[in-house]
C-alpha cells in the first residue's frame, strides 16, 4: 500500500511521535570516514536508509499502516582545499510521493595518513518536498574519527539532530508544530576495492536504530 503521509486525525500526540520518526530517518547520513578527499576528490554512489516506525501513531494520525520507514536516492561529494569537502543528496521515499534532499559541509582538521586518524566535523541539513500536510527540515552536527587499513577503513561519530516538522493542508489551526532534538551516535565500515565502494552504517538516533547503506565510487 502506497504511504501518502495526508494527515487523517489530528492527534496531537501521533503528530508528535510521526514527528520524532521522521526527523531520526530523514536526518542527514554519515556513511563515510573522517578523512579528507583533497581538491582533486569526488565521489558519487547510490544509498538507502531503513528505520522502524511507529506504527501506532502513524495509525491514528495518518489510518494508514506505516510499520518502517525508508529512502533510497543519490549521494556526490567533493573535496576542497583545507580539508574542506562538500556533499549533497536526493532521496525518494519508497512507495510514497515524497523525497528529501540535502547538503553538508566537512572539515578534517586531522585530514589522516599512514599513521594517524583522521578526524572531521559536518554540519548539515536537510528537507522535504512533495508532502501536502508536513513540511520537514532538518539540522545536525556531528564529529567523525576514522583509520584505514589496507581497503577496510572503519569509523564512528557522534552529534545532535534538530528537526521542525510544520503543519501544512488545512491543519494549522488543530495541531501546533513539532520540534525535536536527539543526540544520536553511528558507525560503520568502507570496503573499497580499487575505485568501488560499499559502506554500511548503523545509527543510533534518540530511541530509534537507523540502518544505512551506500554503493558508489571515489577517485
Amino acid at each position: 500500500m502506497a504511504i501518502d503521509f495526508d494527515i487523517e486525525v489530528p492527534d496531537q500526540n501521533a503528530f508528535d511521535a510521526v514527528s520524532k520518526d521522521l526527523v531520526d530517518a530523514y536526518s542527514y547520513k554519515a556513511l563515510g570516514p573522517a578523512e579528507a578527499t583533497g581538491i582533486t576528490g569526488v565521489g558519487v554512489g547510490t544509498f538507502a536508509t531503513y528505520m522502524s516506525a511507529d506504527e501506532d501513531a502513524w495509525q491514528r494520525l495518518t489510518g494508514e499502516d506505516v510499520s518502517e520507514l525508508g529512502l533510497v536516492g543519490l549521494r556526490a561529494h567533493k573535496g576542497l582545499p583545507f580539508g574542506v569537502d562538500v556533499g549533497a543528496f536526493y532521496g525518494w521515499v519508497p512507495t510514497a510521493d515524497a523525497s528529501v534532499y540535502g547538503g553538508e559541509i566537512r572539515y578534517a582538521f586531522l585530514e589522516g595518513g599512514v599513521a594517524t586518524p583522521g578526524v572531521a566535523i559536518r554540519g548539515a541539513f536537510t528537507q522535504s518536498t512533495g508532502v501536502d500536510d508536513i513540511k520537514l527540515t532538518t539540522y545536525s552536527v556531528d564529529g567523525t574519527v576514522s583509520k584505514g587499513f589496507a581497503f577496510l577503513t572503519p569509523y564512528a561519530g557522534a552529534g545532535y539532530v534538530w528537526g521542525d516538522v510544520k503543519v501544512q493542508g488545512g491543519f494549522e489551526d488543530l495541531l501546533d508544530d513539532a520540534s525535536v532534538s536527539h543526540a544520536r551516535v553511528f558507525a560503520g565500515l568502507r570496503l573499497s576495492a580499487g575505485f568501488l565502494e560499499i559502506t554500511p552504517e548503523y545509527e543510533r538516533i534518540g530511541d530509534n536504530d537507523v540502518f544505512n547503506l551506500r554503493l558508489g565510487f571515489s577517485i
